[in-house]
């Protein structure tokens, strides 16, 4: 069975890969890109768009060949393969990242988030009062959400429930409908 979404599953390889490739990239140019508006921005463009959407409809498109017909729940499996093949490998790059390689990291994304917000409220002509009742409110929030290991998997998990709305789509699309019409 696994060699029926082998396409889908090569496609989330190499969307993991150029998804670590992209992250180191910015990261060598600038560590704290992630942490000001510009970074979030392209963060959620290509991680969240970009790569998915393509490397999934890929997968699901180069699967198509393997299954006669291609019904919705293998399009959207192959799509979905895709997506976690892609969020394994970033997983685990993440954790080694996060263990070994900058391990204050994620601490001084904060800080220079709740930096950059402080500056654009005051910018903005905000209160102080306001502003510093937005930074005590971010500073429970960043307490309260888990980090590390347990951060990496919970936003893998939310990364997945993502991936799955777009292998629904996706699925949707890719069928063969006239097959799959002729069946019922």
């Amino acid at each position: 069975m696994i060699d029926l979404y082998k396409p889908s599953i090569d496609q989330g390889l190499r969307m993991g890969v150029i998804s670590i490739l992209i992250f180191l990239g910015i990261y060598a140019y600038d560590p704290m890109f992630f942490a000001k508006p510009m970074g979030v921005l392209t963060l959620l463009t290509v991680n969240f768009l970009a790569l998915p959407i393509v490397f999934m409809i890929l997968g699901a498109r180069n699967s198509k060949d393997n299954f006669s017909p291609y019904t919705f729940g293998n399009a959207f499996n192959a799509a979905f393969f895709t997506g976690i093949v892609s969020a394994i490998i970033v997983l685990v790059f993440n954790i080694f990242f996060l263990s070994f390689i900058d391990v204050t990291w994620e601490q001084e994304i904060f800080e220079e988030s709740i930096r950059s917000t402080e500056t654009f409220l005051s910018d903005m002509g905000t209160p102080q009062e306001e502003i510093d009742k937005a930074i005590d409110q971010a500073n429970v929030a960043y307490a309260n959400q888990p980090k590390g290991i347990l951060g990496a998997i919970t936003n893998t998990g939310k990364g997945l429930l993502w991936y799955a709305i777009l292998a629904l789509i996706i699925g949707g699309v890719q069928k063969d409908k006239k097959k799959e019409e002729e069946i019922v």
